[in-house]
This record gives C-alpha cells, sequence and structure tokens, in this order.
C-alpha cells in the first residue's frame, strides 16, 4: 500500500488550515469591532468552522470503504458540527447570564465526551472482521462519558465541574469534574491512536506512526497554550474538537485507517490492462498497460467478450456510471486447454485399449467357459461318440453291405445321434441353472424312442412328474435310459418307460424283452454307485432307477 501523502493533499490540508487560522483571526478581532462588523466576523468563522467540518463528513461519506468504519466517523462528525452549531447559538442569540446559555455551553461536553470513544470503538472495530460487529461489552466505553455529562449538566447545584460567579457579569473557574473530563479526552484520544499503530500490520504505515503521533503532540501543546493565555481566538472545546479531526486525517494519510484514498493511482499502477468508462465509452481511468481504447471496440466488448487474437479476450462488465473493460490473457488457459485435449486423447486411446482388453478377455472367459462346457459334453457322451464313430467307419469301409443291413446300421446310428444331441442340451441346460424342466427329459427319451421305433420296436412312454427336476438327476436317469436300449446286438422289440414319483424320490422304470445278460451286467457295473435294481421273468426284463428328488419341485 502506498503511504506517502501525494502533493494534491498536502495543498488541500494547507487550504483547510488557511481557513481554520483564518476563523480564529475572525473571533480574536471581533470583539473590539463596532457591532455590524463584529457580527460580520462572528458569523464568518462560525460559517468556515461548520462549513470545514460539513466538507470533511462528505468526503468520509466517499473515502471510507467500510460501513461500520464509515458511521463511527460520519458520528465524529456530526458531534462536532452539533458543537459549533450550539456554539453559535450561545455566542449570538443569548446572553451569559441566561440559563439557556449556561446550558448551551454545557452542551459543548456533550460531542467532546463522546467523540474519543467512538473514535477508540472504530479502532477496535479496523481489526475485526469485516461485516462482523463489535462485542455489546464495548460500549460500556461510553459509561465515564454519560457520567461525567450528568455531573456537568447538573453543574449548577454541586459546582464540581464548573465554580459561578454572577456579579459584575458571568465569570467561573474550573474544578475538579473539569480536569476529570479534559483528562478523559485526552487519554481516550491518546488510546486510540495507540490502538490503530499496535493493530497496524503493514509496515510501511508502521514506519511512519510517527505523523500522527507528532500531530497529536502539537495539538496538545496549542491547546494548552491557548488555555493558559485565554486566546480570543480560540477556545479548548473547539481546539479539542479539531484535534480529533487533524488526527483522524493523519490516520487515514498513512494509512492506520483503511479508506479509498491513492485509489485512482492504484488503478494506473496495476499490472492488469484495464480502462473504466462513462456511458459513453469515454475513458476516464486507465491503468498504465491498457492499450484498446477504440470507442467501437468497447461498444461491442459491453455486448459481449470479443477475442483480440487467440490468446486475448477483451471483456467488460457495467458498473454505476459506466463500465469497466479489461484485457485477459487466455494463453496460460489455453495451454492448459491444449494439455487436457491431449490428455483427453490419450485416456480415449487407453481407453479404447481396456475396452479392448476387457472385450478379449469376456471373449476368453466366453471360450474358457464354452470350452468346459464342451469337455463336459465330451466327459459324458464320449462312449457313445466312439460307438457312433466305431459304427459309420465299419459301413464306411464295408462296401459290401447288404440293404437290410445298411439300413439296420444307419437306424442305430441315428439312435446313437439323438442320444449326443439330447445329452449335450441336457449338460447345457444344467450349467446355466440348477433345476431344469421335466420336460426337457421327457423330449430327450421321446426323441430317442423315436428314433428306435424305425427299427420296428413298440414303444410307450409315461410321464407322471412335471415341473422341475434337478440337472444332474436328468442326465443321469438319460444315460440310465440309453444304457438300457441302446445295444445295437439286441436291440428290443418292445419298450415301455415310465418317470414318475415315489415318496421323495424320482423312479424311472423300463420294460423291454430284451434278456441279453450282457446287458444287465454292463447296466449294473455303469451304474454301480446308483439304486438300480433289474428283474427278469419268462420273456421281459424291468430295469428301474431311482434316485432322490433333489432339486425337483
Amino acid at each position: 500500500m502506498r503511504t506517502a501523502i501525494n502533493k494534491k493533499r498536502i495543498v488541500l490540508y494547507a487550504v483547510c488550515a488557511f481557513f481554520f487560522c483564518l476563523a480564529g483571526v475572525f473571533q480574536a478581532v471581533d470583539s473590539s469591532l463596532p457591532v455590524f462588523w463584529h457580527a460580520l466576523f462572528a458569523l464568518l468563522a462560525h460559517t468556515i468552522l461548520i462549513s470545514l467540518v460539513v466538507a470533511w463528513g462528505v468526503s468520509l461519506i466517499h473515502r471510507m470503504m467500510r460501513k461500520d468504519l464509515r458511521a463511527y466517523f460520519l458520528t465524529v462528525a456530526v458531534l462536532i458540527l452539533f458543537f459549533l452549531v450550539v456554539r453559535m447559538i450561545r455566542y449570538e442569540l443569548t446572553r451569559d447570564t441566561d440559563a439557556l446559555s449556561r446550558y448551551l455551553w454545557y452542551a459543548y461536553y456533550v460531542p467532546q465526551m463522546f467523540i474519543p470513544p467512538t473514535i477508540l470503538l472504530a479502532a477496535f472495530s479496523i481489526e475485526s472482521k469485516k461485516g462482523k460487529p463489535l462485542a455489546k461489552a464495548w460500549y460500556l466505553l461510553y459509561l465515564p462519558a454519560v457520567i461525567l455529562l450528568l455531573l456537568i449538566f447538573t453543574n449548577d447545584a454541586h459546582e464540581w465541574a464548573f465554580a459561578l460567579n454572577f456579579e459584575n457579569g458571568f465569570s467561573y473557574e474550573h474544578r475538579t469534574v473539569y480536569y476529570i473530563a479534559l483528562a478523559w479526552e485526552i487519554a481516550v484520544t491518546f488510546t486510540s491512536l495507540i490502538v490503530l499503530i499496535l493493530n497496524c500490520g503493514i509496515s510501511a504505515c508502521r514506519r511512519k506512526t510517527w505523523i500522527p503521533v507528532t500531530v497529536f503532540i502539537v495539538c496538545v501543546a496549542v491547546s494548552t497554550v491557548c488555555f493558559l493565555t485565554d486566546t480570543p481566538a480560540f477556545k479548548i472545546p473547539e481546539l479539542l474538537c479539531f484535534t480529533c479531526i487533524v488526527m483522524i486525517e493523519s490516520c487515514i494519510a498513512i494509512g492506520l485507517i483503511p479508506s479509498n484514498d491513492e485509489y485512482e493511482n492504484y488503478f494506473y499502477r496495476s499490472v492488469y490492462s484495464a480502462v473504466i468508462t462513462d456511458e459513453n465509452f469515454n475513458v476516464i481511468y486507465n491503468s498504465e498497460k491498457s492499450v484498446f481504447t477504440d470507442k467501437n471496440l468497447l461498444g461491442r466488448a459491453a455486448k459481449s467478450p470479443v477475442m483480440i487474437d487467440e490468446n486475448t479476450r477483451l471483456s467488460a462488465e457495467k458498473i454505476h456510471g459506466g463500465y469497466t473493460f479489461r484485457i485477459e490473457d487466455l494463453s496460460k488457459v489455453n495451454e492448459i486447454n491444449a494439455a487436457l485435449s491431449e490428455t483427453n486423447e490419450r485416456l480415449s486411446e487407453e481407453n479404447y485399449i481396456i475396452e479392448a482388453e476387457n472385450e478379449l478377455k469376456e471373449q476368453k472367459a466366453q471360450i474358457a467357459e464354452q470350452n468346459k462346457l464342451y469337455a463336459k459334453m465330451d466327459e459324458v457322451t464320449c462312449e457313445e461318440l466312439r460307438r457312433l464313430d466305431a459304427l459309420l467307419s465299419d459301413m464306411y469301409h464295408k462296401t459290401q453291405l447288404n440293404s437290410t443291413e445298411y439300413i439296420d446300421k444307419m437306424r442305430f446310428a441315428c439312435i446313437l445321434a439323438a442320444y449326443i444331441k439330447r445329452r449335450s442340451n441336457l449338460v447345457m441346460l444344467a450349467e446355466k441353472q440348477e433345476n431344469i424342466d421335466v420336460g426337457e427329459l421327457s423330449l430327450a427319451i421321446k426323441e430317442s424312442l423315436g428314433f428306435l421305433s424305425l427299427t420296428g420296436a413298440e414303444c410307450t412312454f409315461d410321464c407322471a412328474v412335471s415341473g422341475k427336476i434337478y440337472g444332474k438327476n436328468a442326465g443321469v436317469f438319460y444315460d440310465f435310459f440309453e444304457a438300457c436300449i441302446a445295444n445295437y446286438e439286441g436291440l428290443p422289440s418292445a419298450v415301455i418307460v415310465r418317470l414318475s414319483r415315489r415318496g421323495d424320490n424320482l423312479v424311472l422304470r423300463i420294460e423291454c424283452d430284451n434278456k441279453a445278460k450282457e446287458i444287465s451286467e454292463k447296466v449294473k457295473s455303469k451304474f454301480e454307485k446308483y439304486n438300480v435294481t433289474i428283474q427278469t421273468d419268462d420273456e421281459e426284463v424291468y430295469y428301474s432307477l431311482t434316485l432322490p428328488e433333489g432339486g425337483a419341485v
């Protein structure tokens, strides 16, 4: 922050000091002048002092950025203005011996007592968080001021502040309460200055704290001299009030009290390329680096941002009374966007590779699953596949087959092929779900019986079970059925197949006229771990397989 007092401000301070001194001169000589000139000089003195305070208060409205600080310092200005108006009324409209004049005189001390704690509260408020008010307890600082004012306004009863003498006109002597009030005013004002200095965190400002300290000491010294010499130019109350103004201004000048002074210079020295214009796009303020002042260009930018080149954009913002325009360097943004675009492309490629890898893994998993399924199919149908292969090879190599033998072998091959197809289908269904529909087993048996009937056998199938059946049990039942009927050397001429439920078990019963002993032995051997029974009578053989119902519904 720049803290040096510029020449313009020094000139302004000098002009204000001149008028203040001029008012003092008017007050010093008016008592010795004729009535007209006395009234004129007194009026001029009051007008100058009031005008200075009003001008100072108006400047505070424009310079104070924070509402809380603006409120505190405007309160100070209003209190000083109150003092000057009351003082003018007392001297010009009343006589010293009047009670009204005396109480107007006591009213001088209202601003004198309330201004110092108000400045102290402002000093504490500067370091508080923006927008956060001070704690209510801080307002107890006004309590001593209220007590002193009560003692002053009741002075006629006790004369602890002033000893009044109405003989030969009006005169008075200062008493204890007055000196306490004077000490209170000076002490609190000086404390405010110390608080401002201690709370300042800017080294450039702290190095210049000698300025307000010196100003305060000089003002107190001048007030003391005027008090001791009883000069008619200035009285102690007005000196103390204007001491507060001078001290506040010195703190603003070096940056102890934040204000918007020097903002024009800050804007010019800023690192940004920007301008501030009026409604007609006439440049009012511009930064040192600003280059774009063409009205047509500014008018276009006021509606929407304008690209000067690939990396430069002119943007606008509507403000009270005009517009702000700024040049935005987009080179870094474009570099980041280019890097992001490159990264996105790389990520897209990586995502494509990952998707391809996942698809390949999925295909491999499907192939592995299919291979597993085919292996299981091969495992359960390998025996029949070998029989079918041997049968077809034999037919291929034996060219002297008669038509009857060829037809018989082809019919048996169809029985084997039907089994292989249907058994593979049962394996696939059992892999997909644990329980399958009984109808799938029925269809498999019916298809095999259908091809068996081509050999001239009489085939009957009865299914007394419905719903679901455990998938593996369906495969075992079909294997059992195939083992019992698919024997080329001893195909049955009649077959009755029945699937039924007996208690918690499922029973597949096959009745046929095939009594070959080797077939029965083969069935017993293959299904030895299952509950298999084989019964024979004179002409029939009864095969029976019983399995727990398991997954059947």
